[in-house]
């Protein structure tokens, strides 16, 4: 169910400043179908190994879709952080509602999903928070405010018209959006989005310019 993702992770052009001036109203409103295959009940998402730095890290990471109710979709999420210290770190900042006894991630999330794009619900507030639009432009903001007044912006920095990013044995268009951090030691987030697939990749770029990133595959 390549649409989803699991969390959320570049100068944005002068010509692209009008597009800039959507409303948070607008920009987190999400029409399109909510009929998305990809996103059945029973579909999964698989991300095994995470790379940090130079080394792949095996951490059994899968998601799969639990719910589908008119594109508000349920997964199940389950992942082992426990086993490289550079992702236990992270792993400890989860809730202990997110975790199973022996501290792997056992935990559900919620996401809408549509032919226009994703929205996830990771904020404090659970308000609906756009990830994604495919019909977005280089500039396009999605800004939310949450209740403690703090706002977190994810922005298109780029967008190809070739398909020159490698995915599995493809090369595919994407969008590259990028997210600002609140999490400790973390700089910002950066994904990468393709119309057909939706979100293939994730990085998070910490404050010492280290990463750690993640293809995501769908077995639809």
């Amino acid at each position: 169910m390549r649409q989803l993702v699991t969390v959320a992770f570049a100068a944005v052009l002068a010509a692209s400043a009008l597009s800039c001036s959507t409303s948070p109203e607008a920009a987190n409103t999400l029409g399109g179908d909510p009929n998305v295959p990809a996103a059945a009940v029973g579909n999964e998402v698989s991300f095994g190994s995470i790379k940090v730095g130079q080394d792949n890290v095996d951490v059994d990471a899968k998601m799969t879709v639990v719910k589908n109710e008119g594109g508000l979709v349920t997964a199940k999420v389950v992942a082992d952080f426990t086993k490289d210290p550079r992702l236990a770190k992270y792993n400890a900042l989860l809730p202990a509602s997110a975790k199973d006894p022996s501290g792997k991630i056992n935990t559900e999330i919620k996401f809408r999903v549509t032919t226009e794009g994703v929205q996830d619900f990771f904020n404090k507030d659970g308000s609906p928070h756009t990830l994604v639009k495919y019909g977005g432009a280089v500039g396009d903001k999605y800004p939310l405010t949450k209740s403690d007044g703090v706002t977190i912006t994810r922005s298109i920095v780029a967008r190809s018209d070739k398909d020159d990013f490698p995915y599995g044995f493809y090369n595919i268009k994407t969008m590259t959006l990028e997210q600002d951090s609140r999490i400790p030691g973390i700089k910002k987030f950066v994904y990468r989005a393709n119309h057909k697939f939706g979100v293939v990749y994730l990085e998070m770029v910490a404050d010492d310019g280290s990463t750690m990133s993640t293809y995501l595959y769908s077995k639809n």
